[in-house]
């Protein structure tokens, strides 16, 4: 009776066991199913954009007076023809604390043959003089460019002009020449002229 007993007490013990031993298990793995299934949250790195450059794409030509500070748009004529655009460039040219004024007038000829016309203006106190000197405009053709120009204002404030003449036609290439411009005593000065090679688009001596 007392063996009895005892195998009884035995198996109890072991079942015991048996069952405080697969809790466990169980709680083990319900730990491992749980931190498996957790996503842990990170930050995606913010990347900044680049900051617009004020330099032109490579191939394409700047007249150098950067961005306008007015634009006024004309209405063209049942030919396309007239003002397309009048922008205006606020910039002190001689360093004296006044803005002085440049105007582009972008003028359409109704066909693929336009030009841009300057105008320099000094100010002085509030008054503004025109010192544009003859003929500062330029010749677009469909293709090639004949006569652009290009500001600087470093270090002084001065213009290029790159021309070329019309030759049979407008892609015809003809030797180019360059002539510089100059602020002096508030008066563009031309200086000297360079003849350079032969091209259609004069652009692509800039």
């Amino acid at each position: 009776m007392k063996s009895q007993r005892g195998g009884t007490l035995v198996n109890v013990l072991l079942i015991l066991m048996l069952a405080a031993i697969c809790a466990l298990m169980f709680m083990m793995l319900k730990g491992d199913f749980s931190k498996s299934g957790t996503t842990t949250a990170h930050e995606t790195p913010t990347i900044s954009k680049p900051a617009p450059s004020a330099i032109k794409p490579s191939g394409e030509f700047s007249d150098g007076l950067g961005a306008p500070d007015a634009v006024i748009r004309g209405t063209l004529d049942e030919f396309g023809a007239g003002i397309e655009s009048v922008a205006e460039f606020n910039r002190d040219i001689n360093n004296d604390g006044h803005m002085d004024r440049i105007t582009r007038t972008h003028v359409a000829t109704g066909n693929a043959h336009d030009y841009d016309e300057y105008k320099i203006e000094m100010n002085d106190n509030g008054i503004f003089s025109d010192i544009t000197p003859k003929g500062f405009r330029t010749t677009h053709g469909a293709d090639c460019a004949l006569r652009l120009i290009q500001f600087h204002f470093t270090p002084a404030f001065g213009a290029t002009i790159i021309s070329r003449p019309f030759v049979d036609t407008w892609d015809t290439p003809s030797v180019a020449t360059k002539t510089e411009y100059t602020l002096n005593t508030n008066k563009m000065i031309q200086g000297g002229t360079t003849k350079l090679s032969q091209v259609c688009d004069v652009s692509d001596l800039f």
